[in-house]
C-alpha cells in the first residue's frame, strides 16, 4: 500500500479563531467598498458588521476571562 504524501488541496478559508472571522469580514467589506457596491450590498454589509462586532466580543470576553482568573487565583493565595 502506498502512501499519500501530497498536501491536502483546501478550498476557502479555514475559521478558527474570532480574529479569522474578524479579518474574514474585513476583507469582504473593503472590496465592497473599493468596488463601490457598499449602496448595493448594505444588508449584507450591515449584517457582516454584526458578525464582525460579536466576534470582537468573544475576543475581548475571552481576556476578561483570563484576567478575571489571574486576579481570582492571586486572591485564594
Amino acid at each position: 500500500m502506498t502512501e499519500n504524501n501530497t498536501p491536502k488541496q483546501r478550498r476557502g478559508v479555514t475559521l478558527r479563531t474570532p480574529e479569522d472571522v474578524r479579518r474574514i469580514i474585513q476583507r469582504i467589506a473593503s472590496r465592497a467598498f473599493v468596488d463601490g457596491s457598499e449602496l448595493d450590498n448594505a444588508g449584507k454589509i450591515s449584517q457582516l458588521l454584526g458578525c464582525w462586532l460579536k466576534a470582537w466580543e468573544m475576543d475581548k470576553l475571552s481576556d476578561i476571562e483570563k484576567r478575571l482568573a489571574v486576579l481570582e487565583a492571586k486572591e485564594e493565595k
